[in-house]
């Protein structure tokens, strides 16, 4: 960490690179990260567990450090994919425990109340988290290939949806495009190509 305070990154996509680490796509919420440093996290099993920044890309450039507010994507060492998952808190590795006194702490400073008509703090600092809509994504599109496909056959005029009717359709009837020839044809035919 190259400035001072506290660093914090949520995790908003984990993938693994096999034979390199496990990268975690997110935005520094505030703080700063540089590669070589230390980060640590609750893991899913309930265990802190501490990883080493090997890399870190910003815009699909690789830079040294990530600053507040950047989304960047952070290549660790030393961690599996279920041991983080989207939401995990990535923050500095404290240096040593702190230990829980018996004193009270000092009271804080009364803070200025907020202006009239601002909206109330988010309680995690960020944008709000929206779930992904991957697979309604995949269905929008087959709907829309479908109706593409149906309005390209009805301007070339192969569908109809005025003559369509479902009474005629036999799917046991075969449909072919090449009549057969009648038998008089055929000797035309025959007759047409003889030496």
């Amino acid at each position: 960490m190259t400035g001072e305070g506290q660093f914090r990154f949520i995790a908003e996509e984990v993938f693994s690179i096999p034979g390199r680490g496990l990268v975690v796509t997110g935005k520094v919420e505030e703080g700063s990260i540089a590669v070589g440093t230390e980060v640590g996290f609750l893991a899913t099993d309930g265990k802190w567990i501490s990883a080493l920044v090997v890399a870190i890309e910003i815009s699909r450039h690789l830079v040294e450090e990530a600053n507040a507010r950047q989304r960047a994507s952070i290549l660790l060492e030393g961690v599996r994919k279920g041991q983080i998952t989207q939401g995990t808190v990535l923050q500095n590795v404290p240096v040593a425990p702190v230990p829980i006194s018996s004193t009270p702490a000092p009271p804080s400073p009364p803070s200025s109340p907020p202006p009239v008509g601002a909206a109330p703090p988010r309680p995690y600092g960020g944008e709000p988290i929206h779930p992904s809509a991957t697979s309604w994504r995949t269905i929008l599109f087959i709907i829309i290939g479908i109706l593409i496909i149906l309005g390209i056959l009805y301007l070339q005029g192969k569908w109809d949806p005025k003559k369509w009717d479902p009474k005629k359709w036999d799917p046991r009837k075969r449909i072919t495009s090449i009549e057969p020839l009648k038998s008089s044809d055929q000797q035309l035919a025959i007759s047409k190509y003889r030496f």
